[in-house]
């Protein structure tokens, strides 16, 4: 049974004024560590170059908890796990980090959330966002617009829409999350909903920008509703 994820939402901000939240995922129950007072190399030497497959990534985290550097580093290690599009692995050394008590940042939530979006369980991806709130992050756009990306690949689009429309109205929004939107909205044939919101960002201060343009206008010409396709080129 999939969860509501307005109810996961609002899950996530009252535990932020509780100063409590259950994580969805036995693994990551327990709380993370700073440790603020263990020693850090200051400049480790490090050769992401170095990886060119899963076992060269594996190889280096290994060493890198050797010489724990600092959560800026893992985060390039495991940015370079995901663009291999290796998820699973990327979870994994994240686990792996947390039970070491490795220090992470919000930078390290954002990637485990978009690995969890990309695996198809966004509902776990909802879940890291206790996580935020415990360490005294505050989620930002691209946390949120990782989020809706992953609604969209789990067919969600009414969700998606609802949290967009949510975060808008939270004035929590860019460009990036607007070319989301209006993508996953055509992708998932609706179209006409995409143009209808289109039109709303003309009274706001929010602007779509060209991409976000280009990718409603083609999905027009595609579904042949020319005349609303000339409408925006106008503009």
């Amino acid at each position: 049974m999939r969860v509501s994820t307005m109810a996961l939402l609002r899950r996530v901000f009252a535990a932020k004024k509780r100063g409590t939240f259950t994580h969805p995922l036995s693994f990551l129950s327990s709380s993370f560590h700073d440790h603020k007072n263990r020693p850090f190399s200051p400049k480790p030497r490090i050769h992401f170059s170095c990886i060119h497959g899963v076992d060269d990534a594996v190889y280096l985290f290994r060493e890198m908890l050797r010489m724990r550097p600092r959560p800026y580093d893992f985060n390039n290690l495991l940015t370079a796990v995901v663009k291999m599009k290796q998820y699973s692995l990327a979870l994994n050394l994240f686990d792996k980090m947390r039970q070491l008590g490795t220090p992470v940042n919000k930078y390290t939530l954002n990637i485990v959330i978009n690995c969890y979006c990309l695996l198809n369980r966004v509902d776990f991806g909802f879940g890291i966002l206790g996580s935020f709130f415990k360490r005294g992050y505050k989620p930002n756009a691209a946390t949120f617009n990782t989020l809706i990306k992953g609604l969209f690949l789990d067919d969600n689009v009414i969700e998606a829409e609802k949290l967009f429309k949510k975060l808008l109205a939270l004035g929590i929004c860019d460009e990036v999350m607007i070319l989301t939107v209006i993508n996953g909205l055509c992708k998932a044939g609706h179209t006409l909903t995409a143009y209808d919101l289109l039109g709303l960002f003309e009274k706001t201060t929010w602007k779509p920008n060209v991409y976000s343009y280009t990718t409603l206008i083609d999905s027009l010409c595609k579904n042949r509703m020319v005349d609303e396709a000339l409408q925006l080129l106008a503009k």
